[in-house]
């Protein structure tokens, strides 16, 4: 994948990402980063926002057909909420480590993993 530079505006969107643990959407990146940049577009933080984790800087997954962000790119777990689409990182080490072990065979060497758990949060559940 093609690296380019990093320009002002890509790096306020990461700074944005690796301050916040909450999986912003787009839109919710846009708001925050045109505070301190006001002429920015939505259309820039999308564009910017594909090509970070189109080059593995971020990371991009899917909430009920909404793409979410995550700029932790340590191995860890992500738990979603099947009800309300909230997102809790799970940190357990051993998860990673035995899915990557499992995945190794003499045609293919694993080198990350992205392990989504689905469920029902504490909140929707006592609903």
């Amino acid at each position: 994948m093609k690296k380019n530079r990093m320009t002002n505006q890509r790096l306020k969107i990461l700074e944005y990402l690796r301050s916040v643990k909450t999986h912003p959407t787009a839109e919710m990146v846009y708001k925050e980063v045109a505070k301190e940049l006001p002429n920015i577009t939505l259309a820039t933080v999308y564009r910017n926002l594909n090509h970070l984790a189109e080059n593995c800087e971020i990371q991009r997954f899917e909430v009920n057909c909404t793409s979410r962000f995550d700029a932790d790119m340590s191995f860890h777990q992500h738990c979603i909420c099947k009800k309300c689409g909230h997102i809790q990182d799970l940190f357990e080490k051993k998860i990673t480590e035995d899915t990557i072990k499992k995945a190794r065979t003499t045609n293919f060497e694993p080198q990350s993993v992205n392990v989504i758990i689905y469920g029902i949060c504490k909140g929707c559940k006592g609903k």
